[in-house]
């Protein structure tokens, strides 16, 4: 069996890579509606629902190419979340919001988390 590693992983707002970026998520889901009826023998039975997904992708500041320059809350994007070198994601969405991080006490890099939302349908990556 064959498996692939994240190192290679990058995000992409088009053509732009994001600077930085430590990890990201994507969180795939389905509004399944349940329902029961005089034909479900006492169980719940549910149809496929409309689709959703969100996600957030980690980062450490750098003033020389800080993300906020490409990332703002509010923001219409289209997301290239790459797994490896060469498979990926393409999510529409909307930056929901920037959480910034400072660590005073350990003096950890600066860094922080964008979180956001599908905004249309998204394309898996093609393993082929």
């Amino acid at each position: 069996m064959s498996t692939i590693s994240g190192k290679d992983g990058k995000v992409l707002i088009g053509a732009t890579a994001l600077a930085e970026i430590t990890d990201w998520t994507f969180r795939a889901t389905s509004n399944n509606q349940a329902y029961a009826s005089s034909s479900t023998g006492g169980y719940r039975k549910r149809v496929p629902g409309v689709k959703d997904g969100s996600g957030t992708i980690g980062f450490k500041l750098d003033p020389a190419d800080p993300i906020t320059d490409d990332l703002d809350e509010g923001a219409a994007v289209t997301l290239l979340l790459y797994l490896d070198a060469t498979h990926f994601y393409t999510v529409p969405a909307v930056i929901d919001a920037i959480h910034l991080a400072v660590d005073i006490t350990s003096g950890d890099v600066l860094g922080g988390t964008a979180m956001f939302s599908a905004s249309g349908a998204w394309t898996k990556p093609n393993y082929a």
